[in-house]
């Protein structure tokens, strides 16, 4: 004779009087004669890491429910546990993680929370020549406060970078001077560019007569033609004299000049980026999960799932790696920095 496995009933915790009464779906209904109640048990086996996965890679609570056949709320309650199960990646880092390069590029990106008026910001950080994010924080904005509780992380890491990389926010790069001390600000050519062209309004009518005066800006802040320090005066010395009588052209030059020292913060350091391209790639990525689960509940929820995103980013092998990255093809940004001779547990 067959044996049948026996349940515990939830409501008097006995396994002596339950019996089995029907099938529903993919549920069966048990009914327990000393409490009288009846429970059901579902047998279809889920795979959660599957469902965390497509999660994080976009997938709506909607979406997940109709590819695994589970209501919305089931699909949110799994999500939920897995990201919870996963380790704060901040933490990671410092147990795991001490290869770093001395370059880093930092950024934030804005995300829809529905139980605030506000939007946040993701803010963090990705090593240059390693691909790898160390740390992040999720803030209500990009202020001094929030950039330099960021960028304290780093301290912990014992981490002291050479050269940061960001566009032109004053609070990031005040927090970077604050926190590392001595380290160069390279601010990045194409949002100063941008800035100029805004200014200038080259894309509309208005800006016609000053096309040609921007596209020999374009040709001095060239990430690919680094000049020489002589070469970029020489360059701004000529259109200073080809525009002084153009007092919009004049305050445009003096602001290149006032921030010479940060568009030329990269001499000395080799191969290092004169632009956030690398992290605006990664901004990009983000957008492109959050456009299909188009907003976050809540801050916690928000904090966990850019942990589990980032976590899982690092965890990623790379596959389209060119030029001077190109031996990262076929490994992670995590094999790039982990501490030598340990083991890295495995999440997804």
């Amino acid at each position: 004779m067959g044996y049948m496995k026996r349940f515990k009933c939830p409501h008097c915790l006995t396994t002596e009087f339950v019996i089995r009464k029907a099938k529903r779906g993919r549920s069966i209904r048990y009914f327990c004669k000393k409490c009288h109640k009846y429970f059901s048990i579902n047998t279809y086996w889920i795979d959660k890491k599957s469902i965390l996965n497509d999660h994080l890679d976009g997938l709506s609570f909607r979406k997940l429910a109709v590819k695994y056949k589970i209501s919305k709320s089931k699909a949110w309650e799994i999500c939920q546990e897995e990201l919870k199960k996963l380790p704060n990646n901040n933490q990671f880092t410092f147990n795991y993680c001490d290869r770093f390069s001395k370059i880093f590029l930092f950024d934030g990106k804005y995300f829809n929370v529905a139980s605030e008026k506000y939007n946040w910001v993701l803010l963090w950080g990705v090593d240059y020549f390693r691909h790898d994010i160390p740390v992040f924080t999720v803030a209500p904005s990009e202020n001094y406060q929030s950039w330099a509780k960021c960028l304290s992380y780093f301290r912990i890491l014992n981490c002291q970078p050479q050269l940061v990389v960001c566009d032109d926010n004053i609070n990031l790069k005040m927090a970077a001077r604050s926190r590392f001390p001595g380290c160069k600000i390279q601010t990045c050519y194409n949002h100063f560019k941008e800035n100029i062209r805004r200014d200038l309004h080259v894309r509309s009518d208005q800006g016609k007569q000053y096309k040609d005066f921007m596209r020999r800006i374009e040709s001095i802040l060239n990430s690919s033609n680094k000049l020489s320090d002589e070469n970029f005066n020489n360059w701004l010395w000529i259109l200073y004299r080809d525009f002084s009588n153009d007092p919009l052209c004049l305050q445009i030059l003096t602001n290149i000049e006032k921030y010479k020292a940060e568009l030329l913060a990269y001499r000395g350091i080799p191969q290092a980026p004169v632009t956030t391209n690398l992290i605006e790639g990664l901004n990009g990525h983000i957008e492109a999960r959050l456009q299909s689960l188009r907003s976050f509940q809540t801050i916690e929820y928000a904090r966990l799932w850019f942990n589990g995103y980032i976590l899982k980013r690092r965890f990623s092998k790379f596959t389209d790696c060119r030029g001077k990255f190109r031996f990262m093809k076929g490994k992670s940004g995590l094999m790039m920095t982990k501490k030598q001779g340990i083991d890295i547990p495995r999440y997804f």
